[in-house]
């Protein structure tokens, strides 16, 4: 865990240069369906916390207490950098969506462990849909947020993983087999919701409703894989080196 410190810290202080002097270039056409999709994500990753915090302090580790807060922080980071491209689009924000309330109630009708799985279904979904407005918006500052974000949501990814390894470790395969099932059942469904949402950017930047069912389908194997496994491996290693892989190529 205390590795984990170090990759938040160090995350923290090596972030990618946003130009937000310049005005955004978008075509007229992705305009409100970026917007409209932009404000429901903005929201969902806006929250506090608080309830997260208080089942992370229940395990009595202060390093994985500290490395949730800066979990939490990179999420609150990731709404700031989106309610500032809304801004800079005229655009307002929203106080509340629908989705949002529905994943933070499931979540809190668990203890820790099973809550990180739910907190687990947005992250996954997240990573594909930044990756689609990453590769789909050549403007710099847009490119640079949702680059940005998808790093740190690889990292969200590989955090979860290596905690949750060690929590169902002692599950036997038949129960392994009935969880992986139950929650891939929410994640379709919630896949499936995101789809029908957010449909319009999605097509916009050239990405298909089977494209996306197909890609993010295969990031709940890997994810499920890597937590479930009788023989897990740690995820640290991979993403220290794909820091220091991103500093050295932001010095050249």
């Amino acid at each position: 865990m205390k590795s984990w410190l170090n990759y938040f810290e160090n995350n923290r202080r090596h972030r990618r240069e946003i130009p937000w002097e310049r005005s955004i270039a978008l075509a007229d056409h992705l305009r409100g369906p970026l917007i409209r999709s932009l404000q429901r994500f903005q929201v969902g990753e806006s929250g506090e916390g608080h309830h997260l915090r208080r089942q992370a302090a229940r395990t009595g580790d202060p390093a994985y207490q500290t490395a949730i807060d800066l979990f939490i922080k990179e999420e609150q980071e990731h709404a700031r950098l989106m309610a500032c491209i809304l801004r800079k689009l005229n655009a307002p924000l929203l106080a509340r969506h629908w989705s949002d309330g529905c994943f933070v109630l499931l979540r809190r009708l668990f203890g820790l462990h099973h809550e990180l799985l739910v907190l687990l279904i947005p992250e996954m979904i997240a990573k594909r849909y930044f990756r689609a407005l990453q590769d789909g918006f050549p403007d710099p500052i847009l490119r640079g947020v949702f680059s940005q974000i998808l790093h740190d949501e690889e990292g969200h990814l590989a955090f979860h993983i290596d905690f949750l390894q060690s929590a169902f470790a002692s599950l036997s395969l038949p129960a392994r087999a009935l969880l992986r099932g139950l929650w891939r059942l929410i994640f379709r469904v919630a896949t499936l919701v995101v789809i029908l949402d957010h449909r319009a950017i999605l097509r916009g930047v050239g990405v298909s409703a089977a494209a996306f069912w197909w890609d993010c389908g295969l990031l709940f194997d890997e994810v499920a894989a890597a937590i479930l496994s009788c023989a897990p491996t740690p995820r640290i290693g991979k993403m220290e080196l794909g820091l220091n892989a991103g500093r050295v190529q932001a010095t050249r």
